[in-house]
């Protein structure tokens, strides 16, 4: 229709004229209609409108909302993460900071005193039971075996160095608590002793083994090779004596000592061929892990002096070579020191000096220049640290935010209005 429109709430003008007669006259029933349709169209279009505005209300509040959700989210994921990252950073903080006090000079100084006090209360008590009980020094050793033992696996795994639990002294000691607890042979004792005495206790000079009470992997190193020899002196002087010998004058030959030995060294190290060089080819290759063989070639000189000779596919097979002669030479003395208490005992008191000694050499060669070393290390550290927190400080201030999405909402909205 194309008549002039008027508001739904008001009707449209009619001239002013009063019927003559109360009767309806077709005049009258026409505007009436025309009148009727014009508030018709009228009200259909402000519903019209109004639905539209409301439709578009109703549109508007459904996306703020979820614009608010998908903010409301986002902050959520952002406090996680940002739990996390301060969780990580508190803990960063606090092992940056005890390390740094565990990296003075009186720190270390403290450490070192109280270890050694400890080391030497344990060093006299060993002595102690060694002197006045030496029955029960057996085992004192199998209850200081498998704790030492077991946290050195624990901490070599995690360095992939636990392969070297699988050399010769680690098998002999394992034959020791064979024979203490599981089957008592006279020519297995025999055999156990030539291999306790010859290679693993001569391991202390070779090793450069060193009484130093703060390092457990010192200590640790020190017992494998010492305390089995020293087992064994009371298992063969004082527990059993003469009964456990092959002959009853106890006379052995150079044959027997390094001959029934050799056995042993020849077992262990086929099954350390086959474990390193076959099973684990792989994993050697990538160098995964560390072996007895590797460390020798690369950081003994006389090693890599006799292996460079030759090509380097032979290496393994030339120093399975050179280890067993080491194995057969430091077994000569063996025979004295089955035979005789008073050699027996001279090896072992001059393994224990050695040990002694390598043990000053760090505690008043090394020590020192350490902490000297470590005090600069931190120092330098820390100037570092506040240069990158000044950075970052800086960085911040200077780098402008991008509005989010919840923002630019808002602001669009604002816009509109």
């Amino acid at each position: 229709m194309k008549n002039k429109k008027t508001t739904f709430y008001s009707l449209p003008k009619t001239p002013k004229t009063t019927p003559k007669t109360n009767e309806a006259t077709p005049e009258n029933e026409g505007v009436m209609d025309a009148a009727l349709d014009q508030f018709g169209d009228d009200l259909d279009d402000a519903f019209k409108d109004s639905f539209d505005r409301l439709e578009l209300s109703v549109h508007s509040i459904s996306g703020f909302r979820e614009a608010l959700h998908g903010e409301k989210s986002k902050l959520f994921k952002i406090f996680d993460q940002g739990k996390d990252e301060l969780k990580k950073r508190a803990k960063h903080i606090v092992e940056e900071e005890i390390t740094s006090k565990m990296e003075t000079h009186e720190f270390q100084s403290f450490v070192t005193k109280f270890a050694f006090l400890i080391g030497v209360f344990v060093l006299i008590f060993s002595e102690a039971i060694f002197f006045t009980r030496p029955f029960w020094f057996p085992k004192y050793y199998t209850l200081c075996y498998f704790p030492l033992v077991g946290l050195r696996y624990y901490l070599y795994k995690k360095k992939n160095l636990h392969y070297f639990l699988l050399d010769f002294c680690y098998w002999v000691n394992s034959l020791l608590l064979i024979f203490i607890y599981l089957y008592r042979n006279k020519l297995f004792f025999l055999m156990v002793f030539a291999s306790v005495n010859g290679p693993v206790l001569t391991s202390i000079s070779f090793w450069k083994n060193s009484m130093v009470f703060h390092s457990l992997t010192k200590i640790t190193s020190l017992f494998i090779h010492l305390f089995p020899a020293m087992v064994t002196y009371v298992l063969r002087w004082i527990i059993i004596g003469d009964d456990i010998c092959l002959r009853p004058d106890c006379k052995v030959s150079f044959a027997q000592t390094i001959g029934f030995s050799m056995v042993l060294y020849f077992i262990w190290q086929l099954f350390y061929f086959i474990k390193t060089e076959i099973i684990n080819e792989s994993r050697k290759n990538k160098e995964e892990l560390m072996t007895s063989f590797i460390w020798q070639k690369t950081h003994n000189s006389m090693n890599k002096i006799l292996l460079l000779r030759f090509p380097e596919k032979y290496h393994v097979y030339l120093y399975m070579f050179y280890q067993s002669i080491y194995h057969a030479l430091t077994m000569l003395p063996v025979k004295f020191m089955f035979q005789y208490k008073i050699v027996h005992s001279i090896a072992i008191i001059f393994q224990i000096l050695v040990s002694i000694r390598n043990g000053a050499s760090f505690y008043f060669d090394f020590v020192p220049t350490k902490s000297i070393f470590s005090q600069k290390k931190r120092e330098q550290a820390e100037k570092e640290k506040r240069l990158r927190k000044k950075a970052k400080k800086i960085e911040k201030n200077s780098e402008v935010r991008e509005p989010t999405e919840f923002e630019q909402l808002i602001d669009s909205q604002f816009m509109k209005d």
